[in-house]
């Protein structure tokens, strides 16, 4: 992946950033996918957004060890502008591992945690799970639609962490950190958080939860 995507490669590309389970050192064979983060110097053309698309694609076919390539795309602006987004500098910073180009964690400081913190990065959860509950009415009853269900609900429970205050010194990283501590905010709430992070196989019942999940108490 350093070879196809490198600056040197792609002129379009800044710098790759691999995260995830196989920068944490968790992944395992044949189940895990490679997640990737790409900053790009600026917006791509359609010809470079085929370009990148098809290496992702070449790359996922011919290195079946792993379950998918996914690509999380930023813009170099975003991060080292007077304006840079909060959000994409947190997550070069403690979630990214630069694997080609120019690190620009380098120049981050480290975040302490606090709530507005937690609302910049996960503040658009409404519009995330709304594009997730769009994507499940077209593909209904298709039998493929249980991953966008299990990336809707890690969608959510991460969500939870906008429930801080901005006293609290703890930050959660897994999912389970993030069920451990909304569970002991509103233990009221257990069992539909749970059900959430069973990743579950029942598209339509995900369908209604995620079409009314903006009216749980502890998600407005």
């Amino acid at each position: 992946m350093r070879d196809r995507f490198s600056p040197q490669t792609l002129t379009l590309v800044h710098s790759v950033y691999i995260y995830g389970s196989i920068a944490t050192g968790k992944a395992v064979a044949g189940r895990s996918d490679l997640d990737l983060t790409l900053i790009l110097n600026k917006a791509p053309s359609k010809h470079d957004s085929d370009l990148i698309e098809s290496k992702r694609r070449n790359f996922e076919i011919a290195n079946p060890i792993v379950s998918k390539v996914d690509f999380g795309i930023g813009f170099l602006e975003d991060i080292v502008s007077v304006d840079a987004s909060l959000a994409w500098r947190y997550w070069l910073k403690h979630h990214c591992r630069c694997i080609a180009g120019e690190d620009l964690a380098e120049d981050i400081p480290l975040f302490r945690p606090s709530r507005s913190l937690a609302l910049e990065v996960n503040g658009d959860f409404e519009q995330v799970l709304g594009k997730y509950h769009r994507l499940l009415l077209v593909s209904r009853p298709a039998s493929n639609n249980g991953r966008p269900v299990r990336e809707a609900s890690r969608n959510l429970i991460r969500s939870t962490n906008m429930l801080r205050k901005d006293r609290d010194i703890d930050w959660p990283d897994t999912l389970e950190e993030h069920v451990a501590r909304f569970q002991g905010l509103f233990p009221d709430h257990r069992d539909e958080l749970q059900y959430f992070f069973s990743r579950p196989g029942n598209p339509q019942r995900s369908l209604s939860i995620l079409q009314d999940g903006s009216k749980h108490s502890w998600v407005g």
